[in-house]
């Protein structure tokens, strides 16, 4: 028997392949922020003097804090808050207030940051809302605070005060700010601009146009629980709250690590050998990833055997037909190398080596898909722990004797291989914990059978979809997982992270748009 692993990746112990994990190089220092007020206008209807603000347009001072400039792919902040109101009735609720945030941005999480006052009941909460009916859905860029019902729109109408974020006293106000972390675009001249959805309409008369709402008592002494629905527009203004340009300087470039899937391996000249590598940088997008080029390239000749683009899971495949190794002819080692080009101002180019051994004799390969589950544990302050589980089907010709199986996250091995069980079709790894960084960050967990070749049968195993968790930075960040297009969805989700060779996905409260991400929330205590 041969057993062809690749000793320096999968024999790493814990520690040094943690130390290993890409991580954003330093960025050009950033411009402290600045803090402002915006004033802008509100036309609410019905139009009484028992409203917010009274009769007529009424103006609200929010606050912004946001730098002026950012270099390239830069991670930084946009804080939002909307300034005192007064209640004019008794009896109010079911505030609901909705902000923009930019669709050019990526890695874009949004947290309640305190702040709010004067309310006596409900639990201030952030929720994405479709931006013409106000309804929670995901993948959108209409954030709304809210305590969990709506006034004339959204999900879980209704005109009763006694529901939602309340007030049961007549006097001022003030609902949470919002803190909005994201990285930057990578074009300089890119601006990043936060608003209030809907402004310059002239009235609130849909969804679309009506940035803020709530109802209120039916009298000046709002006694009853049945009343109004308010709805208001705001003004032209608010449709730029903030404004950061990118600048023309040194970009914030992230670095990426390339996994040769299934090590080193041997394979039959008389047919065609697939290879493929996993391209992985936490911070980066599937789509920002797919924009490189993974080469395979043989060593001693230097000849391109194949490129290809990494795929929505990080894959690049390509099939190349060796010369055939005449019969009786030795064994012909190749080293293979595969390039990931990365991307220019914005990710790194890293590569991985194999020796790929061709031999004279047909082999029968037997292959195995993996399917991954990662289960977090309780999120600590340094770092989050993952218990990873996969499934798989045993090949009609059973695993040798001494088949391991290998855990990658972020195509870097963690710890060291684990022996196939003899019997039974899963494997529970070592919990493995993921440092804490100062940003949210994704991470990818895949599996692979450390290839076998014995007697002219060969042995592999991988992941085709890998499981998806996202760990909240330590700067207070709290998120879900993230659509491959850059914009958080935000909620709790409570399901296990699972990779599955279908392309169905399991969650309990935000569906993404790709079946390749999936994940659970781990929100910062």
């Amino acid at each position: 028997m041969c057993i062809r692993d690749r000793v320096a990746g999968a024999a790493l112990p814990l520690a040094t392949a943690l130390a290993l994990a890409p991580t954003a190089t330093a960025q050009t220092e950033p411009e402290p922020p600045k803090t402002e007020t915006v004033a802008v206008t509100y036309t609410c209807t019905p139009d009484n003097a028992l409203n917010v603000g009274g009769a007529g347009t009424w103006t609200n001072d929010v606050t912004v804090t946001y730098p002026e400039s950012v270099a390239p792919g830069a991670f930084f902040n946009v804080t939002v808050q909307a300034g005192e109101m007064s209640a004019n009735t008794v009896r109010s609720g079911r505030f609901t207030y909705d902000i923009q945030s930019p669709t050019n941005v990526t890695n874009l999480t949004a947290t309640l940051a305190g702040g709010q006052s004067g309310f006596s009941s409900g639990t201030p909460a952030l929720a994405t809302v479709n931006p013409t009916t106000k309804v929670t859905a995901t993948g959108t860029n209409v954030h709304r605070i809210w305590g969990g019902t709506s006034a004339a729109y959204g999900t879980s109408t209704g005109t009763s005060n006694n529901s939602g974020l309340q007030k049961n006293t007549s006097g001022a106000f003030r609902l949470p700010a919002v803190t909005f972390a994201m990285r930057a675009p990578v074009t300089p001249g890119a601006q990043v601009v936060f608003g209030l959805p809907g402004a310059g309409a002239a009235a609130a008369n849909n969804g679309a146009n009506t940035q803020f709402g709530y109802s209120r008592g039916t009298s000046a002494a709002g006694t009853g629980t049945g009343g109004a629905s308010i709805s208001c527009a705001v003004s032209a203004n608010a449709a730029q709250l903030s404004l950061t340009t990118v600048a023309d300087v040194a970009p914030n470039i992230l670095n990426s690590t390339t996994n040769i899937v299934g090590g080193d391996q041997t394979a039959d000249s008389s047919i065609p050998v697939t290879l493929q590598a996993q391209v992985a940088a936490p911070y980066a997008t599937a789509g920002e990833i797919s924009q490189g080029t993974v080469t395979f390239r043989d060593q001693a000749t230097n000849l391109i055997i194949g490129t290809a683009s990494p795929n929505a899971q990080g894959f690049a495949i390509i099939q190349h037909q060796f010369p055939r190794i005449p019969d009786g002819d030795p064994d012909q080692p190749r080293t293979v190398i595969a390039e990931y080009s990365g991307v220019t101002g914005n990710i790194s180019p890293s590569q991985d080596t194999i020796v790929l051994t061709l031999t004279d004799k047909p082999t029968v390969f037997w292959n195995t898909n993996f399917t991954v589950r990662a289960n977090v544990g309780q999120l600590g302050e340094e770092s989050l722990p993952v218990n990873v589980t996969t499934t798989f089907a045993r090949p009609a010709m059973n695993f040798p004797e001494g088949t391991l199986v290998q855990l990658f996250r972020d195509a870097l091995p963690v710890g060291e291989p684990v022996a196939m069980p003899a019997t039974g079709t899963s494997i529970t790894f070592p919990t493995d914990e993921i440092d804490r960084a100062e940003r949210t960050g994704t991470h990818r967990y895949s599996v692979e059978l450390v290839t076998i070749w014995f007697d002219y049968n060969e042995w592999k195993g991988s992941t085709p979809n890998p499981a998806v968790v996202i760990v909240a930075g330590k700067n207070g960040e709290s998120v879900a997982p993230v659509p491959d297009t850059g914009s958080l969805d935000l909620g709790s989700l409570t399901s296990p992270v699972t990779s599955s060779l279908s392309d169905s996905v399991g969650y309990d409260v935000a569906p993404l748009s790709s079946p390749t991400v999936t994940g659970l929330l781990s929100s910062a205590s």
